[in-house]
């Protein structure tokens, strides 16, 4: 499943794009998307997954944009390529079709958010496609301390689900190891296919996570689905642009 991101700054950092008109399952009777489209905060950077070589291209170039001086700034600049290349080496080990990094800074200080895009996909022969309402109950039982709601987006019926954990790798990641995250995945079915698209939006700002995924919840709104010869073509950004 390939994904296509607008370069256009019609929409503002986490605003839905224009998905009023749109029918969350398409026609009835159409094919299954090939992709979809889903808008980020242009102060967001995208990292394809899915090619080990437009992957590492991305990260090189997320490294030259923070540090552009390699010279002086050769010790921050290892350190960033180090763990980017941990980041979306496990996210790709994990299924991941792309990962998305904020850059955003308030009052000078950076907003750690990111966004991983994953599918899951039924085993041959069997098929993921239950109601929204009998996946969330399931969720529920899987994570009991965490929020667990079904909500309509323009993509379909999605189960958004919020909670908050310990990370592994906080050291690894520079945070300290008590330190809380708040994790918020949107399961969305994908259309005729018996497979979810998971939306996993994270952060370690407890303090400001409430304004967070309210932009993160716009995000997941945006997402559209994408059949063959849709729509134009769109840019993206990241090692792409």
């Amino acid at each position: 499943m390939t994904s296509a991101h607008p370069t256009g700054g019609e929409t503002g950092a986490g605003t839905p794009g224009a998905t009023d008109a749109v029918e969350p399952d398409g026609p009835e009777g159409s094919p299954p998307p090939t992709g979809y489209r889903l808008i980020t905060p242009a102060e967001w950077y995208r990292i394809p997954l899915e090619s080990e070589e437009r992957r590492e291209r991305s990260v090189r170039a997320l490294v030259d944009r923070t540090h552009p001086n390699r010279d002086e700034a050769a010790g921050p600049r290892r350190e960033l390529r180090d763990l980017l290349d941990h980041l979306t080496t496990r996210a790709a080990a994990g299924g991941g079709l792309e990962l998305h990094l904020s850059t955003q800074t308030l009052l000078g200080v950076p907003l750690p958010v990111s966004l991983l895009v994953t599918v899951e996909s039924p085993d041959p022969g069997e098929s993921l496609e239950i109601s929204a309402e009998l996946l969330a109950r399931g969720l529920r039982r899987r994570h009991p301390e965490a929020e667990v709601t079904v909500v309509a987006l323009p993509a379909g019926e999605s189960v958004r689900v919020r909670r908050e954990e310990l990370p592994k790798d906080a050291e690894e990641l520079g945070y300290p190891a008590d330190r809380t995250t708040v994790v918020l995945t949107h399961y969305l079915p994908v259309p005729g296919t018996g497979a979810h698209l998971l939306l996993t939006f994270s952060t370690p700002l407890i303090e400001l996570a409430d304004p967070l995924l309210e932009m993160c919840d716009a995000i997941a709104a945006s997402l559209l689905w994408r059949r063959d010869g849709d729509g134009e073509a769109m840019g993206k950004r990241g090692a792409d642009e």
